[in-house]
């Protein structure tokens, strides 16, 4: 994929958080890291709302998954 480079001025904590969380060496890839987890969330939300209402579960038995 192709990159751009961009100038954002953004709050000195977040970006601090952001890298600690994800555990990101750089700003950028804390940034970088941070939008792929935003579009992901957002890909799997598409996906549940067109599940919604869909899927017949006839147990749902928490013990067995332990």
């Amino acid at each position: 994929m192709s990159k751009v480079r961009k100038q954002f001025i953004l709050e000195d904590f977040k970006i601090k958080r952001a890298k600690k969380i994800l555990n990101a060496s750089t700003d950028t890839e804390a940034v970088d890291e941070a939008l792929n987890q935003v579009i992901a969330n957002h890909e799997i939300l598409e996906v549940h709302k067109k599940l919604a209402g869909k899927l017949k579960i006839k147990n749902m038995d928490q013990s067995r998954l332990k």
